[in-house]
């Protein structure tokens, strides 16, 4: 089961990669520089000369550009059973009834947006999947924030290895390991 979550992951980052690099006329891609919007839509960036950052962005999808947050979240639902599409980082309607059927499933509010409260349901219920969690606890050991064990436990051993992970991406330290915590990941693992 790890081999496969980890394969799908893989396999995800490099669709995207490749479609990112496919010089087709009709796409605009542009890598973040930054960590993707928190919100359930993402506007198209525009460049002026105070803006330094850009976002990922597709202009062949009419609900918006592809951001990295959103291909997470749909190989997190791909995991836990709740998506088999392509994770393309769009969030479509495909991925808005994956969303919608975990946010029914874990009781909290259905409406196939993504934000907090969707972040931490995801976070309850990957912390507590030990495959998920043996896999995490591997590119843990393997940037060395983590001295082990591997053993699917999400522990305090686990949680302060987070916590390092997201004192290097600069963002909130709480030892969760929410959607923007496995962006983190997948940059300095160097997938994205």
């Amino acid at each position: 089961m790890r081999y496969r979550r980890g394969l799908v992951i893989a396999i995800g980052f490099a669709l995207i990669a490749a479609a990112c690099s496919s010089g087709a006329d009709d796409t605009t891609t542009t890598t973040p520089a930054t960590m993707p919007p928190v919100s359930s839509t993402v506007a198209t960036s525009t460049t002026t000369a105070a803006t330094t950052t850009s976002s990922t962005t597709t202009t062949t999808s009419p609900y918006g550009g592809a951001t990295l947050l959103t291909q997470v979240i749909q190989m997190e639902l791909t995991v836990l059973g709740y998506f088999d599409g392509v994770a393309d980082g769009i969030l479509g309607p495909a991925t808005e009834e994956a969303i919608t059927a975990f946010q029914t499933d874990a009781g909290i509010t259905a409406d196939g947006a993504y934000g907090p409260e969707t972040y931490a349901a995801l976070a309850d219920t990957l912390e507590a999947d030990e495959d998920f969690v043996t896999s995490v606890q591997e590119d843990l050991l393997e940037l060395k924030l983590y001295p082990g064990p591997v053993d699917g436990d999400y522990g305090s051993g686990t949680v302060k290895a987070v916590e390092a992970l997201q004192e290097k991406c600069e963002m909130n330290v709480d030892g969760r390991f929410e959607p923007k915590t496995h962006v983190c990941l997948e940059q300095e693992m160097g997938r994205v």
